[in-house]
């Protein structure tokens, strides 16, 4: 035999071969391609009532969907009212808050026109009793009390000479809240003149 026959029937051999490996492939194919369908069915047969049902609330939300603006117009709307009302009350907060230190300013105020007068009273009576002779021991003058001012007594009012004069022995006080009131004696002088 000659070469070139043994080289066409091995050709020839190997066409049979190809073609009988190309027929099994197919069939291979053709099973693959027909599960492919048969679940891409089943898939879709499963998928169909739920787009059915997505479809559904779909439908239903559209009148929703259509009130969604409304409801976000007022929903800004309350939201504005708030901010207004919140606006509102920190103002109002404001007004208390200076309410309040205008009504301790008037406190004080108060406290001060009261000690200015209660010091004025005690510098009146002190002047009067000078004037006629009666003598106010030290630490017996009228005190005025006016809040976290100063306590002391009025030895200004009193005159440079009878703070200066002697003490005499210290009669029992009687105390108020704001002012407290000291025994005036009255000197020997005075006593004589009014008999």
């Amino acid at each position: 035999m000659e070469p070139l026959t043994i080289v066409l029937i091995m050709l020839a051999a190997a066409a049979v071969w190809a073609v009988a490996e190309l027929a099994l492939t197919l069939r291979k194919a053709r099973t693959t391609l027909d599960e492919v369908s048969h679940s891409a069915t089943e898939a879709i047969d499963q998928v169909t009532p739920v787009v059915a049902k997505l479809d559904g609330v779909v439908d239903e939300l559209q009148p929703a969907l259509r009130e969604v603006p409304p409801v976000m117009d007022k929903v800004s709307a309350l939201m504005d009212d708030a901010s207004v009302s919140m606006h509102n009350v920190n103002g109002i907060l404001g007004d208390v808050s200076s309410a309040t230190h205008g009504v301790a300013g008037v406190g004080e105020s108060a406290t001060r026109i009261v000690s200015t007068a209660t010091n004025a009273a005690v510098g009146v009576v002190s002047k009067v009793a000078s004037l006629g002779g009666i003598t106010i021991p030290e630490g017996q003058q009228l005190i005025a009390k006016s809040g976290a001012a100063e306590q002391e007594p009025t030895q200004a009012a009193l005159g440079a000479s009878e703070a200066a004069a002697p003490q005499a022995s210290t009669p029992a006080s009687r105390k108020t809240d704001y002012v407290v009131y000291s025994a005036v004696k009255a000197s020997d002088d005075d006593s004589a003149s009014e008999e």
